[in-house]
């Protein structure tokens, strides 16, 4: 199964002429349950490895340092679902 690969907007920076990858709108998974929550965010941190595998150090830098702070984020967010279902 293909995964859907995130939206990642790329913008030139004049200045310097490089480009800069953000992410437009941030918004929350709406799920009634940890356990959609915790799916969800599993499938995006597998989706950004398998992206970062296709990527070169030399060309794609930036793209590389902004999957990496995803994959954080959504590890944070497993973290913090783990904790919930343990208060549980």
């Amino acid at each position: 199964m293909r995964h859907p690969q995130p939206a990642i907007a790329k913008k030139l920076n004049t200045k310097t002429g490089e480009m800069i990858y953000y992410r437009p709108n941030a918004r929350p998974v709406l799920a009634d349950s940890l356990e959609v929550q915790e799916g969800y965010y599993s499938e995006r941190i597998h989706s950004f490895n398998e992206m970062l595998e296709q990527l070169n150090i030399l060309q794609d830098a930036p793209e590389i340092e902004f999957l990496c702070k995803e994959i954080i984020e959504a590890r944070g967010i497993l973290n913090n679902i783990a904790n919930k279902k343990n208060m549980a």
